[in-house]
C-alpha cells in the first residue's frame, strides 16, 4: 500500500507540474504575437509588435547570488515555460547562467559555459522544442547547452557562410546581434556593428555535438548598413513568422524585405529606466519565416495575347508559382506552373489564348508544406475579332483543356489529330466554356482544329504533357 501511495504521490505532482505548464504557457503566450525583452540589469519584459510598447516586468522577484551584469542571450523554452540568459555575460570576468520560471517566481543557477571569461556571450535562443539552448561569442564559437541534462557542448570554433565568408572572424568586428530558432528548426544568426549588419540561417537539423566547422546560408549581405548606425541587440519572430529586430537605441524594426534587407521601424521599447535592451525572444516558432508579400502583379494585352509578371519579396519556403485564369472570377483554372527561383525575384508568363471579355488572372504561390496564398486579381478586357473567337487553355496541358467558343452561335465542330494526322478527338462545343479531357493523350504535339457554325476556321498548336 505505501508503494502505491508513493507512485500516486508522484502521479499527483507529474499533473500539477503539467497543470502549472499549461497556466504559464496561457499567461505568458496569450499573445503569440507578442515578443520578450531582456535589459542590461536582467530585467524582462512583453513587447508589443504592433507599436513597440511594453507591459509591466514579468520578474520582479529579486535576485539572489549573483547581481545582474549585461545579462543576455535570452531563450524561451516552450516544453516548461522557463526562461533561459546570462545574468552575467563572462566578458565580465565571471558568469552566471540562470533559468527563470515566470510561474513560480522561482530563478535557478545553471551550469556555466564553456565560454572563456573575458568574452562576451553576443546570442542566445532555445530550439522549437524546447529542450535545447544555442549561444553563441564574440569569437564565433558556437556552443550547445541540453536543457535536461544541465551540460553544455562546444559545437564549433569556425563558422563560414555558403558564400565563402568565414563568419566567426566576422563576428570578431561585428560584435553584437542575437539568434532566433523557427518552427522547422532552423537557427537564424543576425552579426552587427554600428555601421553594418548581416543576416544567416544554419539549416535544421542543428547539430549537437561537436563539428570542425559549419556552414550558413547568407540571407541578408553582412556590409548591409544599420538603418540609424546603431548595432542590433536581438532577433525574434511572431506566430505569423514576421521578423523583428531590436538596436542599441531601443528601436524595434520589422523585416520587410529579406532580398534587400530592408526594414520598417514599429516604434521605440521605452524602458522606464532606460536600460538598454539586449536581447529579444518569443514564445512562437513559425514553421514559415517572413511570409512571402507580392511586390508587383502586372498583366497587359499585346499581340492577341496576355502577358502576366510578378515580382516578390521575402521568400522563404517556397516551392513554386500556379498562373491561374478564370473567365467569371469565380472558377478558376490553372494556365501554368513556374517553379521557384532562388536567384530572382522576378517572374513571367504568359496566357497566349485570351477569351472575348473579362479575364481574370491571379498567382497562387505554393509553400514546401503544401500551403497556398493568392495574388491580387488582375483583369484584361479583350474585344471580339475573327481571330480570337476560341480560346484555349491551359496550353501544354497535363489532364484537362479548356475551350472558349465566343463564335456568337453554338455547335462548332471541334477535333485533336496527332503528329501523324490521325484524329484523336471530335466533339461538338457548346458556347462559352467546353472541356476535354486529354489525360489518356501520350505527351507531344496536337493540332487543334475548329470549324465554327459560321465556317470559320481555327487551328492552334496543343502540347500534352
Amino acid at each position: 500500500m505505501k508503494q502505491k501511495s508513493t507512485h500516486l504521490k508522484a502521479l499527483a505532482l507529474g499533473l500539477v507540474l503539467l497543470v502549472n505548464n499549461d497556466l504559464t504557457q496561457a499567461q505568458i503566450c496569450s499573445n503569440p504575437n507578442n515578443l520578450f525583452a531582456i535589459d542590461w540589469n536582467g530585467a524582462l519584459y512583453q513587447v508589443n509588435t504592433s507599436d513597440a510598447q511594453i507591459g509591466s516586468q514579468i520578474n520582479t522577484t529579486p535576485y539572489s547570488g549573483a547581481s545582474a551584469n549585461v545579462s543576455n542571450a535570452l531563450g524561451y523554452s516552450s516544453a516548461n515555460g522557463k526562461f533561459y540568459y546570462f545574468l552575467v555575460d563572462p566578458s565580465s570576468g565571471s558568469q552566471t547562467f540562470v533559468s527563470y520560471d515566470p510561474m513560480l517566481t522561482v530563478y535557478a543557477t545553471l551550469a556555466n559555459s564553456p565560454v572563456s571569461l573575458g568574452t562576451g556571450i553576443v546570442q542566445g535562443a532555445v530550439t522549437a522544442d524546447g529542450l535545447g539552448y544555442y549561444c553563441d561569442d564574440e569569437t564565433g564559437h558556437l556552443y550547445y547547452y541540453n536543457i535536461l541534462l544541465n551540460t553544455w557542448t562546444t559545437i564549433t570554433s569556425k563558422l563560414v557562410d555558403n558564400k565563402g565568408n568565414n563568419i566567426s572572424t566576422l563576428m570578431v568586428t561585428q560584435i553584437s546581434g542575437d539568434m532566433a530558432i523557427d518552427g522547422i528548426g532552423n537557427l537564424w544568426i543576425v552579426t552587427s556593428s554600428t555601421s553594418n549588419y548581416g543576416l544567416f540561417k544554419l539549416p535544421a537539423p542543428l547539430p549537437t555535438t561537436s563539428k570542425s566547422s559549419i556552414t550558413l546560408t547568407q540571407e541578408v549581405d553582412f556590409t548591409t548598413a544599420t538603418p540609424d548606425g546603431e548595432d542590433f541587440k536581438g532577433i525574434a519572430f511572431n506566430l505569423s513568422g514576421d521578423m523583428y529586430l531590436s538596436d542599441a537605441n531601443n528601436i524595434l524594426y520589422k523585416m520587410a524585405d529579406l532580398s534587400t534587407g530592408t526594414l520598417t521601424t514599429i516604434g521605440t521599447i521605452n524602458v522606464s529606466n532606460g536600460n538598454t535592451i539586449s536581447d529579444l525572444t518569443s514564445c512562437s516558432f513559425p514553421v514559415e519565416v517572413l511570409p512571402l508579400s507580392w511586390t508587383s502583379f502586372t498583366t497587359a494585352y499585346q499581340d492577341q495575347q496576355v502577358s502576366i509578371n510578378w515580382t516578390i519579396g521575402n521568400a522563404s519556403q517556397v516551392k513554386g508559382f500556379n498562373v491561374e485564369k478564370s473567365v467569371d472570377g469565380n472558377t478558376w483554372k490553372t494556365l501554368t506552373y513556374t517553379g521557384f527561383n532562388e536567384e530572382s525575384n522576378n517572374y513571367t508568363s504568359s496566357d497566349p489564348n485570351p477569351v472575348v471579355g473579362a479575364n481574370y488572372y491571379r498567382i497562387e504561390e505554393i509553400d514546401m508544406s503544401g500551403n497556398s496564398r493568392y495574388s491580387s486579381v488582375s483583369i484584361i478586357q479583350v474585344a471580339g475579332s475573327e481571330n480570337n473567337q476560341i480560346a484555349l487553355w491551359p496550353n501544354p496541358a497535363h489532364d484537362v483543356v479548356y475551350v472558349q467558343n465566343n463564335s456568337g452561335a453554338a455547335g462548332a465542330h471541334a477535333v485533336i489529330y496527332d503528329d501523324f494526322g490521325k484524329m484523336v478527338y471530335s466533339g461538338i462545343l457548346n458556347m462559352g466554356a467546353n472541356s476535354i479531357n486529354v489525360s489518356n493523350f501520350p505527351s507531344g504535339t496536337y493540332i487543334f482544329h475548329v470549324l465554327g457554325a459560321n465556317g470559320s476556321v481555327y487551328n492552334n498548336k496543343l502540347i500534352k504533357r
